[in-house]
């Protein structure tokens, strides 16, 4: 299964120190209509897949930084949630966590870490959004045993029980080709769910993405071209973000 996801139109513009300032295009009245369609198709292709295999528990995860899998995962959870879904969203990147601050979300809220370290139950940090329609589970401190916290059996409890709750559990993490989150975290997972940038990803970084979550046996049901661009392939026609490598060591 694969998808393309066109770009917003818009340009990311560019702080004193050059960095890319990213933000969140979700899914409006206000959005292009091309941006709009292109969830819906999404959200239609994964509800028929979901029908037949009992899909819930799906991540969400690119092959390097800078490929929109935030905003795809964001963007994801709204289409579903318009569609009368009861949804969560779950931020497993506890590396470079970004989801609170795209939703605007206090750095301090307790999150993901308090949960799998026994400090919080999952109803204690789950956010509701009642103007998006679901829920959010931030990551909350950053640990020094993400890999090993995510592929805990405390992390397969909670999404067990959690999957009881809701009709979709979209978890948020980081790129495949960088770390081994993704693919650890697909153990625990019905599928995964692969974005690839159309201005940033290279042939070379996703097939060493894709390597790495078959190597773990990953159920990969589907690939995402995120910021395509039917009238121009430059670089600054898509929808991207920059995303910084120096928090992957």
């Amino acid at each position: 299964m694969a998808f393309k996801l066109a770009g917003s139109g818009k340009k990311e513009k560019k702080s004193k120190t050059h960095s890319i300032v990213r933000k969140l295009q979700i899914i409006s009245k206000n959005a292009p209509f091309q941006y709009v369609e292109a969830y819906k198709t999404l959200r239609t292709n994964i509800n028929f897949m979901s029908a037949s295999n009992n899909y819930k528990k799906l991540i969400i995860t690119s092959s390097i930084p800078g490929e929109g899998k935030s905003n795809v995962a964001v963007n994801l959870c709204i289409s579903l949630a318009e569609n009368g879904k009861k949804v969560l969203l779950i931020d497993c990147d506890l590396r470079k966590p970004m989801l609170h601050k795209y939703l605007r979300i206090t750095r301090r809220t307790s999150g993901l870490t308090n949960i799998l370290s026994g400090e919080a139950n999952p109803a204690d940090v789950i956010i509701r959004f009642s103007d998006l329609n679901f829920d959010v589970i931030t990551a909350g401190v950053i640990p020094p045993n993400p890999a090993e916290l995510l592929g805990s059996a405390r992390m397969g409890s909670m999404l067990d029980s959690l999957a009881s709750q809701y009709d979709y559990i979209i978890m948020d993490t980081p790129p495949a080709s960088v770390v081994t989150d993704a693919a650890v975290l697909s153990a625990l997972a019905d599928g995964v769910l692969f974005v690839v940038s159309h201005a940033n990803a290279t042939i070379e970084s996703a097939q060493l993405a894709k390597k790495n979550l078959e190597a773990a046996n990953a159920n990969i049901i589907g690939a995402i071209l995120n910021g395509f661009d039917l009238k121009s392939t430059s670089r600054d026609s898509g929808y991207y973000y920059s995303y910084e490598y120096g928090y992957y060591k």
